[in-house]
């Protein structure tokens, strides 16, 4: 069990002398040193948003609460710890596992910390109590540079009395400030923002704005999450990185697509054309990420004395992951695309004159009829959807939710945010059902139209074991799919409600 602690920002610069009137008893000094030390976090803060921190001092690393600076765990970080994975197994690891899912660890602060660290003794000389005056600057600061002091109390087993009787004593002072949040004066001094990306879309758009204006502050959000994409693509960090700059090219398109008569209608074809084309360039990099990561899934569905004829798909299917980086880097790189960023920032910025009748119109109103209509088009699709209906309907389906679902994003701030974050929840339960049918048909495709290439050119025995594997495998994702298909009658019920459909027309109907 780690023992409790708590930290604390100072509002001025105290030395020993403070630390000692602090303590009832005697307090001696028992070591002080100068540190590195590491914070690590995912690029959308998947950490921070569960209220905790990850801390590195050589290869000991510390997972924190926020709040208080309480440690909450211990484990060690080699070079190559990138994912919770590479980890140790233990506690720490298991925690890491639900909070980051697949995404790297990356490095988002470093500081210099020089520390000195006392005991608080009693009238036996034991001591009771461990305290930690530290004084935190940036990495390499100059004399100039911001700094920060903190003050951290730390318990001795058995003595929880005496650590509860000084926390309180600290906490009655004016010098320390608990709810100050001490994590994010760090941040600060190492010149980092938490939370300063989402792969969530949260704009506040003005309720006054017009459909030219808002559509921009759209676009022009879209825009910023595709570059702030580029670096991880490039160096490979996680595979995150590709599929949250797809999802910005998706909405970008959509928006082109759905928000119609308020930006000029040659440059809407033009960039409709120019995203499309990018985002196809992403396709297959994402495909082959997306079956590397079920990997171990895959592997699972088969018996044991199957799953090695997969050994040659895996083998294939990372050769040809290789390509396709260098090649989606190839994109990243290119002059093409170079101009497309510029020429598209330009026009976000610009004028953009031209033929645009509904440009001057109130936002709130657009959104209302845009909405209200691509809800009426699911409501339809999905009644027409029965038993013996071809899958394609499906799919279609499954786009016009999406649609859907990127308008009411767009546009969330405009209306109460409870009704929304419901709608929203509904829809996202039946895109669930579409998702998993349309990946599931994806799956066996790819499979199916893979299978000679998969295959080695060797021995008879293994390419039949190959054969077998991926035979049982489609057969495997067909049943899954079968189910899932038999699913979305409920799914879909579940939100055709009259309480769902009273809500849409209550907020966008005419």
């Amino acid at each position: 069990m780690i023992a409790r602690s708590k930290t604390y920002c100072l509002t001025e610069a105290h030395g020993r002398e403070w630390v000692e009137q602090l303590a009832p008893n005697r307090v001696v000094a028992l070591s002080g040193e100068e540190k590195t030390v590491r914070y690590f976090d995912t690029f959308d803060w998947r950490l921070y948003r569960k209220g905790l921190a990850l801390m590195q001092v050589g290869r000991d690393a510390y997972l924190q609460r926020v709040s208080d600076g309480e440690i909450r765990g211990q484990t060690e970080i080699s070079p190559e710890g990138r994912f919770w994975w590479t980890l140790l197994k233990g506690a720490v690891r298991d925690r890491l596992r639900d909070a980051l899912s697949v995404r790297a660890l990356l490095l988002r602060a470093k500081v210099r910390q020089k520390a000195c660290a006392f005991g608080v003794l009693n009238a036996d000389e034991k001591t009771v109590v461990r305290l930690f005056l530290t004084h935190i600057a940036p990495d390499g600061m100059t004399e100039n540079g911001q700094s920060l002091a903190t003050l951290t109390l730390r318990e001795v087993r058995g003595y929880e009395r005496e650590f509860e009787a000084l926390r309180r004593c600290v906490e009655k002072l004016d010098v320390a400030l608990v709810s100050d949040g001490a994590f994010e004066r760090v941040m600060h001094v190492a010149g980092c923002v938490p939370r300063d990306y989402s792969s969530k879309l949260k704009l506040t758009l003005n309720p006054e704005a017009t459909g030219r204006a808002a559509i921009s502050d759209i676009l022009k959000c879209l825009h910023a999450a595709m570059r702030q994409n580029e670096a991880g693509i490039r160096a490979d960090w996680d595979t995150e990185f590709l599929h949250d700059f797809r999802v910005a090219i998706r909405r970008t398109r959509s928006a082109l697509s759905q928000i119609k008569g308020v930006l000029p209608k040659d440059a809407v074809a033009h960039f409709k054309d120019e995203f499309r084309q990018l985002g196809r360039a992403t396709n297959r990099l994402r495909d082959l990420d997306v079956y590397l990561l079920e990997e171990k899934t895959y592997r699972a569905m088969l018996p044991p004395a199957l799953q090695p004829g997969l050994d040659a798909v895996f083998s294939r299917l990372k050769r040809e992951r290789e390509r396709a980086l260098h090649d989606m880097v190839q994109v990243l790189n290119s002059p093409e695309y170079h101009a497309l960023m510029d020429s598209w920032a330009a026009f976000l910025h610009g004028e953009q004159a031209g033929d645009a009748p509904a440009a001057d119109a109130p936002a709130v109103a657009l959104a209302r009829g845009f909405i209200w209509k691509h809800f009426k088009r699911v409501l339809k699709r999905g009644r027409a959807i029965a038993a013996d209906t071809p899958d394609e309907a499906l799919h279609d389906l499954r786009i016009d939710c999406k649609k859907l679902r990127y308008l009411l994003e767009f546009f969330a701030s405009f209306f109460p945010k409870n009704k929304m974050d419901e709608l929203i929840g509904h829809l996202k339960k039946l895109q669930d059902n579409l998702g998993a049918f349309n990946d599931l048909s994806v799956q066996q495709w790819e499979l199916m139209a893979d299978l000679n290439a998969a295959l080695p050119r060797g021995q008879c025995e293994d390419r039949s074991l190959c054969a077998a594997a991926i035979g049982g495998l489609v057969a495997q994702l067909h049943a899954q799919q079968r189910v899932v298909r038999r699913e979305f009658a409920h799914a879909f019920a579940a939100y055709k409600k009259k309480k769902n459909v009273r809500l849409y027309r209550d907020l966008f109907g005419k």
